[in-house]
């Protein structure tokens, strides 16, 4: 009974997370059956702790470790029709295909009719109501986008070193992947002149959304991971490569991060504060 209490506690305590996992399901066309996964869970628990408490599953205060016979049950559990697999090769092609946007030899019909293109800073501001949703750039604007500017002219020896493809568990038409780009800036940028300079990109994570279909619904990019690797600010996508090479944007997002004034006051508050009794003690988190 306490473990179960406790996992209902768990449970209740995420259920923004648990609503929002349903509510993508069913807009994307792709359901997990999770209140069946946690009844599994459950009693799998409850039975491994009525017989040995030492078999139990972890249980966090923050939530359940899945692991990956967990993400494999609920990818099972998915009506999605592609199976993980082909959808992983399905993002891999796209890729590859992205290759013929410059000259225009690529197939277009790879991107659904209401494909969405999203980074970071592109597409629009990020809601602040319950329920909003991203506008992005449509397939014009995002095709367009691409062909106003080359970095593989401005890049030839780009290595983007794509890796980490997986199927997201909770949300099955979705690939995620990751990148670890380097390049040499050996070609005009922006009508700059190529500086020679060797580019290491921080870690980033990527994102394809499909449909039933097999197309693009949306492509999320740029994400940073880490923004301490690398030599370029800690910037990801065109951003970084643009900052590096001496032809930043003129707007902060396209510069290296610099705290606002007021979170730097509030760091000045913090260093005051440690000059009060007891106050030594304390740690700066920014």
């Amino acid at each position: 009974m306490k473990v179960q209490l406790s996992f209902a506690f768990l449970f209740a305590s995420s259920s923004t997370t648990v609503i929002a996992f349903l509510s993508v399901g069913q807009e994307g066309g792709a359901r997990c059956s999770l209140s069946s996964f946690v009844a599994t869970r459950t009693a799998a628990l409850t039975a491994a702790t009525s017989t040995s408490e030492t078999e139990s599953p972890e249980i966090l205060p923050g939530g359940m470790i899945f692991d990956e016979a967990d993400e494999a049950e609920l990818l099972a559990k998915s009506t999605f029709p592609i199976a993980p697999e082909d959808l992983i090769k399905k993002c891999k092609s796209v890729i590859v295909a992205q290759a013929g946007i410059q000259d225009g030899t690529i197939d277009e019909s790879i991107y659904a009719d209401d494909f969405k293109f999203v980074a970071p800073f592109i597409g629009g501001p990020t809601p602040r109501e319950d329920g909003g949703q991203v506008e992005g750039l449509d397939k014009k604007a995002y095709l367009s986008a691409l062909r106003s500017f080359d970095l593989l002219q401005a890049f030839p020896d780009m290595d983007n070193r794509y890796h980490r493809f997986y199927v997201d568990p909770f949300e099955p038409n979705r690939v995620w992947f990751q990148t670890r780009c380097i390049a040499t800036h050996t070609g005009e940028l922006m009508g700059g002149s190529p500086t020679g300079k060797s580019l290491e990109l921080p870690p980033q994570s990527f994102s394809m959304v499909f449909n039933e279909q097999g197309q693009v619904a949306k492509f999320d990019v740029g994400y940073v991971i880490d923004r301490t690797v690398g030599n370029t600010g800690g910037l990801g996508g065109a951003f970084g490569f643009f900052w590096a090479t001496g032809n930043a944007l003129p707007f902060p997002e396209c510069e290296p991060f610099q705290p606002s004034l007021q979170l730097q006051f509030l760091g000045l508050l913090g260093k005051l504060q440690k000059l009060l009794p007891g106050g030594e003690e304390k740690e700066d988190w920014f």
